[in-house]
């Protein structure tokens, strides 16, 4: 249902003028009105959204795309560390998307303006081509598709932003082709990394061609044996060799891994494909006392204490965790005794008595942390209660007694001890 005239020049008149409000001073502190902004982006969008349901795409397409490029634009002199503008921004340009799926502007201009957009930008506004696919029709990507290769065969030495824009267009443009033998050719010409590897692996198992994917995921593994992402690689040949029923190689591998690195992430992958394997009864034992052996052994002692309670925590074995972690103190983290002593506080409130306090007065002394003392006071209330769990309310009391002469000289502390438990 389409406004009347004079209501729908009135919605543009608004709309323009919103647009217009996009514009950012570069000369302004990039911390200053950051949140005002968004605000004024989100408004855009809603009008503009607003225009598409009310059957104005027509008019929403050129409107939408100004205001991408203005917040585009604009984000040049903003410090958007949070990503919060960044998100209004995608939110913009997928209803510019939206409002030319309607309404088709000239295919040739689309694919023009993504073609700049992804390789002369500063690596914003963040679109996928398949959201435009409707609007390009077959001519406009084919369009798009000359003007990539155009940019590929010519380069641009020494410009990331190009070499990316031309790289991802290609591929995502080769997914939307619908030919995988043309999808692989594509992404092994751009494979620069284990992720790219995983990426031709999964788009081959999509098409049910698991020999092919096993033969690049081995590839991948070769070519790239200390990348990030050979983990993620590792498991998706492990889903290669159990769905074929070579679980005793998953698990050869994962084990590998595991005498190797030892972490509770390596324990985990390897108790999960041996347990689908049916091998993890016979494999457990030894993988427990394997992590115990090296945590008393080696170096970065202190880490390797830190994988094996996460284990054992995992494994539900939580009173050989706190007797692990009771042993040498010093070495756990704060956040895995916080962890530890939640799972032991109910059933043994003594036993945190120690460890919590020892926590408390370490907090204390973090001079960079202003909250401090707001944290210490939160955690005595907690060590309160678990004294008097404990059947021991006057311990507590003495704790606290000597804390304040051991802290006497932090007066802005001793205020806040004071006002907390009328000392």
């Amino acid at each position: 249902m389409r406004l009347n005239d004079g209501m729908a020049d009135a919605q543009l008149t608004e709309v323009r003028r919103l647009i217009d409000g996009l514009r950012r001073n570069p000369r302004t502190h990039p911390y200053h009105g950051r949140r005002e902004y968004s605000d004024r982006v989100r408004e855009v969008a809603l009008a503009l959204a607003g225009m598409i349901e009310a059957g104005r795409a027509a008019d929403a397409v050129p409107l939408a795309r100004r205001a991408v490029e203005r917040v585009t634009s604009s984000l040049l002199h903003i410090d958007d560390s949070s990503g919060v503008i960044g998100d209004d921004l995608r939110e913009l340009t997928g209803l510019y998307a939206r409002a030319c799926a309607i309404a088709p502007p000239d295919a040739a201009k689309l694919a023009a303006w993504l073609s700049a957009s992804r390789c002369d930008g500063p690596g914003w506004p963040d679109f996928a081509v398949a959201d435009f696919a409707p609007a390009l029709g077959e001519a406009g990507l084919t369009e798009l598709a000359r003007l990539v290769e155009e940019r590929r065969v010519a380069g641009k030495p020494g410009s990331w932003s190009a070499s990316w824009g031309v790289s991802s267009l290609r591929k995502e443009l080769a997914a939307l082709s619908g030919d995988v033998d043309a999808h692989v050719a594509v992404l092994a010409q751009e494979a620069r990394s284990g992720r790219d590897f995983g990426e031709i692996v999964s788009v081959l198992r999509a098409a049910g061609r698991e020999r092919e994917a096993e033969e690049w995921v081995r590839k991948g593994l070769a070519a790239e044996p200390l990348s990030p992402w050979t983990d993620a690689l590792r498991e998706q040949l492990a889903e290669l060799l159990l769905g074929s029923g070579r679980g005793d190689e998953a698990v050869a591998m994962y084990r590998d891994v595991f005498e190797r690195r030892g972490t509770h992430s390596d324990y985990l992958r390897l108790r999960k494909a041996a347990e689908r394997a049916g091998q993890w009864k016979g494999l457990r034992g030894w993988a427990l006392d394997f992590m115990r052996e090296r945590a008393r052994t080696g170096e970065y002692r202190r880490v390797r204490l830190g994988e094996l309670i996460s284990v054992l925590l995992h494994e539900d074995l939580a009173d050989e965790a706190w007797s692990t972690a009771a042993a040498q103190p010093d070495q756990v983290s704060e956040s895995q005794w916080l962890q530890l002593i939640t799972l032991r506080e109910e059933g043994h409130p003594a036993d945190v008595l120690g460890p919590l306090a020892r926590l408390i007065e370490l907090a204390v002394e973090q001079a960079g942390d202003k909250y401090r003392y707001p944290k210490a006071v939160k955690a005595l209330k907690r060590l309160r209660d678990d004294y008097e769990r404990a059947g021991d309310a006057a311990g507590f009391d003495a704790y606290l007694d000597g804390l304040q002469e051991r802290q006497r000289r932090k007066y802005s502390f001793i205020a806040k001890l004071d006002a907390a438990f009328g000392t």
